[in-house]
């Protein structure tokens, strides 16, 4: 393996220091046939990849070596595909600045072919030009195809391979190399000059060769000669000039101007698109117009390079500014002699919204600025100046031939303008009036020349009838009246127990039946036999104290001498039907948690309790605090949530922003439900008591499960839950707790009972007298801050000088 390895790296430096010749022979004396690239680190390969590159040496050259050296095909692919990572390594660890394998500025430039995947190093330019975009683009997209047969203008030179196929009468394979003197050498025929001949020529004159030596049967016809192509040479060619990256360049010899224009990052900003020189022995030989490419694709201009050829980007002539309502805007190199005509096809043409008949041209001088307005017909004559800049403006939204119509037609919308066009053309465009038209008049909407507008009347009738002409103009519109346009929209009303409320359209000759019919009928809570209905007073006698503003008509259906058809409706009546007296729907309450049959209750009469309830619940269950029951009651507010929250408001003395930022407040003007705890044992012991509720449809009453627990939370040391112990206090359950901490205010701490109701801590003097604690009940205690501690009014220190007064009379009569 370590052979293998200084035998690439002295092909290498060889061809930093010898010449191709003696590259040939070297590569001639080594067999690589056995080589195993798995057997080659990482260090080792992008050793070997650092040496090819400063040589100038590209990554498709290497292999090919390779290959002639006799490395397998799928040690090469192996090759590669470990080059290519060991190179996204690099990247990755140095950075594009930091590795010179990148900065091809410091090292001569060698095409690579294979290698595409690979950063390349990126110039910034002007992206406005035209062009530019072309040598932007990370993708490879002038790689010379090496796999095509070579054209038969191409120039052979040294280090070329010739292959000669013979067959027919005699079969002969021959693959020559062109050596520094130019020729071939056939075997048994002698040397061939073919540097600096075409392919083409070259096998004319090797057929003639051959048929002139030992292969007669040429003449013939009985033996042809095929010569082709093999292996191809490597060419140095230099791009100086105003390109990117300018510099020698050792590439294939089937690389042609494009390729290596790519190569070089093309033009800069500054550079000539439209003459880039091929120099060949010191004279010009061709000029290259990058733009037929660009615009049409021809690729006439994409000659191949030679050995030694030198490419030259000048500086850019002439380059004007293309923007507005085009399809490619940006800046384009002009030649000599072409005009705007040529300008607009190089940017694609016109947008669909671009104003076609004009284009304003700013041109410098040598001392201001100047606009021209460049009309449609100079487009092809115009010549262009260095420096102009075009703008093509966008059409405007405006019709050159419309006229409207709208409102009662029966096509009613934009139809074109033709001259000379009628109001009663139009009509039979729109395709005439519909049933409710107001023919009595017409207003035409029109503008002056100097845009100020105006309305015109005309009268249909006279149009239709009597065939008026009335001349209509450019962007005119007709708006055609509907008669129900100068109608009252008349409805009534209804309200009440209907099956169907709200707004109905009033009629000629409608009556209470159409009215009850359209809505439904009355609900089976109607009461049939009163309704009312309000009707409008037109002529209200307003200077009359206690006058009256509305009629109202009562009407009792069940009196079968009343027929609704009889009564008949006006504009703005409103139906009212009223509850059936006595109809009350049935109510009910819901009973969950410890009783024998929970569930949904009815209440039979207007003041059940809960103990009439608990009657029909069956009992309680043996794990039933029987002792307390909690109830659920929907608020029922006549009040909405912003009337609740501005008495808040008023009442606290509080603005909104408050009161959304105490969530105690928001949660109490938000319930939708209260909670009442009741004492059930009084409740069901004495039903006359005030435990003993009288319940609303909707309630829930649940029943907790009894439990022997007390929950201890607040300014304790340990908040918890503690086992109920009877005959304590609120002290033993804080003392279980953790006892007090120092910010507690002990006088503050309380018992909220299973049944709702709260004890505190009562103190007088130094003296506090802690509350029972029932099963189930909860300790709380709360933060002492400075606006709750407990002040001594002046009323407390006058008993406390008077208790110890009392005691200092104690203490002396027990003295005495």
């Amino acid at each position: 393996m370590k052979f293998v390895c200084i035998a690439i790296f002295s092909l290498l430096f060889s061809f930093c220091s010898i010449s191709a010749n003696a590259q040939n022979d070297f590569l001639s004396q080594r067999d690589l046939s056995a080589v195993n690239v798995d057997n080659y680190s990482d260090e080792q390969l992008s050793e070997i990849y650092d040496k090819a590159f400063s040589a100038g040496l590209s990554e498709s050259q290497l292999y090919k070596m390779a290959a002639e050296r006799g490395l397998p095909e799928n040690e090469i692919a192996k090759l590669q595909q470990r080059l290519q990572f060991v190179n996204k390594k690099l990247k990755a660890n140095s950075g594009l600045n930091n590795s010179n394998r990148y900065l091809t500025d410091t090292v001569p430039h060698a095409y690579d072919t294979s290698m595409s995947d690979l950063p390349r190093y990126q110039f910034k330019g002007d992206s406005t030009i035209f062009g530019s975009e072309l040598f932007t683009s990370a993708s490879m997209v002038f790689e010379p195809n090496l796999r095509i047969p070579a054209p038969s203008n191409y120039v052979l030179g040294p280090d070329d391979e010739i292959v000669i196929s013979i067959y027919g009468y005699s079969e002969q394979k021959y693959n020559l190399r062109v050596n520094e003197q130019g020729e071939i050498y056939i075997p048994n025929v002698g040397p061939v000059l073919v540097n600096g001949i075409t392919l083409e020529e070259a096998g004319q004159k090797i057929k003639a060769k051959l048929a002139s030596t030992i292969y007669r049967n040429i003449s013939s016809g009985r033996t042809n000669v095929q010569v082709t192509l093999g292996k191809i040479r490597s060419i140095r060619v230099t791009v100086i000039g105003q390109a990117k990256k300018p510099g020698n360049y050792t590439v294939s010899s089937l690389t042609t101007l494009y390729n290596i224009l790519f190569i070089s990052g093309g033009p800069t900003d500054m550079g000539s698109y439209r003459d880039i020189q091929i120099i060949r022995g010191g004279q010009n030989k061709r000029s290259a117009d990058l733009y037929d490419f660009l615009v049409n694709g021809d690729q006439k201009d994409n000659a191949l390079l030679q050995e030694g050829d030198v490419i030259r980007i000048p500086y850019y002539k002439d380059r004007v500014i293309l923007a507005g309502n085009v399809k490619r805007q940006g800046k384009y190199e002009m030649k000599d002699k072409e005009t705007f005509r040529d300008l607009l096809n190089f940017s694609g043409g016109f947008t669909d919204i671009a104003y076609r008949g004009a284009v304003s041209v700013i041109r410098l001088t040598d001392s201001s600025k100047n606009i021209i307005d460049l009309a449609s017909a100079n487009y092809d004559n115009f010549q262009i100046n260095g420096s102009d800049e075009y703008v093509v403006g966008k059409l405007q939204d405006e019709f050159g031939n419309r006229v409207y119509i709208s409102g009662s037609v029966l096509r009613p919308g934009p139809y074109q303008f033709i001259p000379g066009m009628t109001v009663k053309q139009l009509l039979e465009k729109s395709g005439g009036i519909t049933v409710d038209a107001f023919t009595k008049r017409a207003s035409i909407f029109r503008y002056f020349r100097n845009k100020m507008p105006a309305i015109l009347s005309v009268n249909l009738d006279s149009i239709l009838d009597y065939n008026m002409q009335v001349l209509l103009v450019k962007n005119d519109s007709i708006a055609i009246h509907s008669i129900f346009e100068f109608n009252d929209k008349n409805f009534v009303s209804a309200e009440g127990n209907l099956r169907r409320t709200g707004m109905l359209q009033w009629r000629n000759n409608m009556t209470l039946r159409d009215a009850l019919l359209e809505l439904g009928g009355i609900s089976e809570l109607g009461d049939s036999s009163n309704i009312e209905i309000s009707r409008r007073i037109k002529n209200v006698n307003v200077g009359k104290d206690n006058h009256n503003e509305s009629q109202l008509i009562h009407i009792d259906l069940t009196d079968n001498s009343v027929n609704p058809s009889d009564v008949h409706l006006q504009p703005f009546d409103i139906i009212m039907v009223k509850n059936i007296p006595g109809y009350v729907a049935q109510r009910s309450v819901l009973v969950l948690g410890e009783v024998i049959k929970p569930g949904k209750y009815g209440l039979q009469k207007s003041g059940d309790r809960i103990s009439d309830v608990f009657e029909r619940t069956g009992g309680f269950k043996a794990s039933a605090d029987s002792t307390s029951i909690t109830i659920r009651r929907s608020v029922r507010s006549a009040l909405t949530i912003e009337e609740r929250e501005q008495m808040f408001r008023r009442i606290l003395n509080v603005d909104s922003d408050s009161i959304q930022l105490q969530q105690r407040l928001r949660d109490d003007l938000n319930k939708k439900y209260d909670l009442i705890s009741v004492d059930l044992a009084t409740a069901l012991t004495k039903p006359k008591s005030s435990e003993n509720l009288s319940l609303e449809d909707g309630d829930i009453l649940t029943i907790n499960r009894n439990s022997t627990l007390v929950k201890v939370s607040g300014e304790v040391y340990f908040p918890t839950v503690v086992p109920y112990k009877p005959n304590k206090t609120l002290r033993y359950y804080v003392e279980r707790a953790g006892n007090f901490m120092p910010q507690a205010r002990k006088t503050g701490a309380m018992v909220i009972h299973p049944d709702g109701k709260v004890e505190s801590v009562k103190s007088f003097l130094w003296f506090k007298t802690y509350p029972n604690v029932t099963p189930r009940s909860e300790i709380y205690v709360p933060q002492k801050q400075k606006s709750n501690r407990a002040r001594i009014g002046a009323g407390e220190w006058a008993l406390i000088v008077s208790a110890l007064g009392i005691v200092a009379n104690v203490f002396l009569q027990i003295k005495k």
